[in-house]
């Protein structure tokens, strides 16, 4: 889908301010841990050709290095014009710290940015600014006397073969100075709280689901809820996100409600579907126009013996667009979902299914059974989406919330965003979902699949047999039961619409060690997504793959496929506890994953990790192991800078390109 813009959309197009600037991108100090035993305060002199605000002062720390730093902006003729006192600081590469208050400077005015240093540094000799370095808007100054170096907290004015000790700065141009705030940012300011999280995890004493898997603010949605005995219970309306590293915010308490034990669920033998569409509204829960799209859970507490569990939900804001859509993978929570009564409960999986024998169809219309009654089942919303949550609006990324749902009905959804993203497991597609993300990205809408196991299964949707509503029993013979619609993975003979093609990689293996898995391997360090990273070719990261994860299918990869990463699982083949080469060349080593990148031909760049759990690597908030790690967060907004996503609140020691 294309089409031309107006003559008022060219002009918004071209008010849209650039990204923060920097000197140095890509460049690593020859030298990165030199001493000659001397404090100093080490400089670079440098100028923009516009005028605009430096926000931020960075510089490269030595891995020796030890101390508190200042940072400063000097006049050519050695006034202070602004300074900052680093904090947080990692044990050595870049540093950033942001200013106060962001200073204004002059269009081709020579400027020195300086941090001290105790003793150890990071250079790189040999006259590396004899020339220009030019990066947008900023260059250093080519007067033979660069690269300055003087007694701490003074204007440095002594060079030593033009030598850089990689010093700079973060600078916006002038009319073009970024918001100070998004509907993110405005929320995560609010009060968090803890109390989101589950204490006394019921075992089926109390449950209940939600009638939609989404809702538009302003709309309602109806809640159900079941006690095991008739009492009282309470509703706790949370939204998570970072909310200074609590994970969540209360948005509504119902007080005091009166519970009922609701009647048996619709059983259908042929299909082993459930359905609890039967059972009566308890709640009916009013968002508010004001409530901010994201992810939310309805925490149900039982009065009389404390058990709690989760009712999932999605805040949409129809009206608005942004920068990233998060689609909620509820397709996957449903699929491994095997609530219901003890005898008769039913998965798309045999192995949590009534003896071993699996549903084709399930449904919306019942609670998820891993806040319920399989507690220890790892596919669900806080496994790997709430990570890149709390990571993303930590940043202060611009983003909007749907599920899977509603990507399947709306064709439109897509076109408005810069970047449709899918984390952690999303195996469950409908063949309309997968032809509208398609169609979005021939459109030129950026794909970021921080995930694996992604598209992996056809599914459709039906009605529910009992009121008649649309896309409530999710379908899923995982066979060709009927050849105009076979529910049966993409790449069977029958779909013929490989993984691959979309993603760049399709799966492969997994291990099934939920907090398992094996060191992600540096693929092409050369590539823009690794700037500012320091990383090299074969460098790691530790535990990002698993616990599924994908490999490129030489039979149909995307023209232009550029591999990021190429990691291996450390056992031998017979170790890996599932594989799937269907539709791989013969040969396929499933014990090999790789993270992908390519640029479709309508321009729109897609991104893959080829691993479920890669996203720790931003935020490993209850993870078994932590696995955090600053270049996996640099990697990140690398990535989401080239759709064209930025963040407003990015942490120290990040570099927005």
């Amino acid at each position: 889908m294309t089409r031309e813009m107006n003559p008022q959309e060219i002009l918004i197009a071209q008010a849209q301010p650039p990204a923060n600037q920097t000197i140095f991108t890509t460049q690593t100090p020859s030298v990165p841990n030199d001493t000659d035993g001397v404090p100093y305060e080490l400089g670079l002199k440098f100028q923009s050709t516009r005028a605009g605000q430096i926000t931020a002062i960075r510089y490269w720390k030595a891995v020796s290095e030890t101390g508190s730093h200042v940072g400063r902006i000097w006049s050519s003729t050695g006034t202070i014009l602004a300074s900052i006192n680093f904090t947080s600081e990692t044990a050595s590469g870049w540093q950033q710290q942001a200013l106060t208050t962001p200073l204004n400077i002059q269009a081709n005015t020579t400027y020195v940015v300086t941090v001290n240093t105790n003793g150890f540094f990071a250079v790189t000799y040999n006259g590396a600014l004899t020339n220009s370095v030019v990066n947008g808007d900023l260059r250093t100054v080519a007067d033979n006397n660069n690269g300055v170096y003087g007694n701490p907290g003074t204007l440095p004015t002594n060079s030593y073969q033009n030598a850089n000790y990689f010093r700079d700065i973060v600078f916006v141009a002038s009319n073009t100075t970024p918001p100070r705030s998004n509907a993110i940012t405005l929320e995560n300011q609010k009060p968090g709280t803890t109390n989101w999280r589950i204490t006394n995890q019921a075992s089926n004493e109390i449950a209940g689901y939600a009638v939609a898997t989404s809702v538009n603010k302003g709309g309602s949605l109806g809640i159900k809820v079941s006690l095991a005995q008739p009492g009282q219970y309470t509703i706790d309306v949370y939204r998570l996100g970072y909310y200074a590293g609590s994970g969540g915010r209360l948005v509504l308490s119902s007080g005091s409600r009166n519970g009922i034990t609701q009647p048996a669920c619709k059983f259908t033998r042929a299909t082993r579907l459930l359905e609890c569409s039967n059972w009566s509204t308890s709640y009916t829960l009013a968002v508010g126009s004001d409530w901010t799209s994201g992810l939310y859970i309805a925490k149900l507490t039982d009065s009389r013996t404390g058990k709690q569990s989760y009712v999932w939900f999605v805040v949409r804001d129809d009206s608005r667009t942004s920068d990233i859509l998060f689609q909620s993978s509820f397709n996957n929570h449903l699929a491994y979902s095997n609530y219901g009564p003890v005898g008769s409960r039913y998965s798309l999986y045999p192995f949590n299914s009534t003896n071993l024998q699996r549903a084709v169809k399930v449904s919306y219309d019942r609670p998820f059974s891993q806040t319920t009654t399989e507690t220890g089942e790892f596919n669900n919303l806080l496994r790997w989406e709430y990570n890149m949550v709390r990571w993303l609006e930590s940043q202060g990324y611009d983003l909007s919330y749907v599920t899977n749902v509603d990507v399947h009905s709306n064709s439109q959804l897509l076109l408005k965003y810069k970047v449709f993203l899918s984390v952690g497991h999303d195996e469950y597609w409908s063949k309309e979902q997968r032809d509208h993300v398609e169609r979005a990205r021939d459109a030129g809408v950026n794909l970021a699949f921080f995930c694996a196991n992604s598209a992996y299964w056809r599914v459709r949707f039906e009605n529910s047999t009992i009121t008649g509503q649309a896309n409530r029993v999710m379908v899923c013979y995982k066979q060709a039961a009927t050849a105009s619609e076979p529910t049966d993975k993409f790449r069977s003979q029958l779909n013929n619409r490989p993984e691959s093609a979309l993603l760049g990689v399709m799966y492969v293996a997994d291990e099934d060690v939920v907090y398992g898995g094996f060191d992600f391997v540096v693929k092409n360090s050369s590539d823009p997504y690794y700037a500012n990273t320091g990383l090299k070719d074969n460098d790691t990261l530790g535990r990002l793959v698993g616990f599924e994860w994908d490999r490129i299918n030489a039979n149909a990869s995307p023209n232009g496929l550029v591999i990021l990463g190429e990691s291996q699982f450390p056992g031998a083949r017979q170790d890996i506890d599932n594989t799937d080469i269907e539709g791989f060349p013969s040969g396929t080593d499933p014990r090999v994953s790789h993270a992908v990148r390519y640029t479709a031909p309508s321009g729109a760049k897609v991104f893959s990790t080829g691993s479920i759990q890669w996203m720790w690597g931003l935020d490993s908030d209850g993870v078994d192991g932590p696995r955090e790690d600053n270049r996996a967060k640099q990697i990140a907004v690398n990535v989401f800078a080239s759709m064209g996503a930025r963040p407003l609140t990015p942490s120290a020691n990040i570099i927005v390109p």
